[in-house]
């Protein structure tokens, strides 16, 4: 019964609570708003789901075939005059790097040393280029094996022999 009581005094008394309509502008704000609702159908999120997938099996591709192919590994496989000159090559760029850190110490005492130096270590390091692409291409060659070994062993002599002159 107040149910009724209620209804019906909101019925005669209706235009006073309509007093205040909002403007068309907040209309169209609120249907702009509703009509932006972003709908993705299941065929993207197969797509997406494929997408991932496809990047998944090229990175576990691309780390299986690198443990494949792995220094470590290739060594296991190889003839021991490679593995020799795996380990050459290890010990004198580790030697090579420490002293060329000590030269590079005196280049605010000696500015022209580092020209010279980096020039000849640049001439080097192509000479040893080129014998690693002839060694690819004969893989068993001894003699430019011990060439490469060589090298080497011209850069650790010039860093020590430049060490020994200045004496920074």
């Amino acid at each position: 019964m107040e149910k009724n009581k209620l209804e019906g005094f909101i019925k005669a008394n209706r235009e006073e609570f309509d007093f205040r309509t909002p403007s068309a502008e907040v209309w169209d704000k609120i249907d702009a708003a509703t009509k932006n609702t972003k709908t993705v159908s299941l065929r993207h999120y197969f797509i997406r789901a494929a997408a991932v997938a496809v990047i998944l099996i090229v990175a576990g591709a691309v780390v299986w075939q690198s443990m494949l192919n792995s220094p470590q590994r290739l060594a296991e496989n190889t003839d021991p005059e490679l593995m020799e000159l795996i380990e050459a090559e290890a010990f004198y760029s580790h030697q090579v790097n420490q002293k060329l850190k000590e030269i590079q110490k005196c280049y605010y005492t000696f500015p022209e040393l580092k020209h010279e130096i980096e020039t000849d270590l640049n001439e080097l390091e192509g000479m040893y280029k080129l014998l690693k692409n002839d060694l690819e291409e004969n893989i068993s060659n001894k003699s430019v094996i011990e060439a490469m070994i060589e090298n080497n062993r011209y850069r650790l002599q010039l860093c020590d022999d430049v060490l020994n002159q200045i004496k920074c």
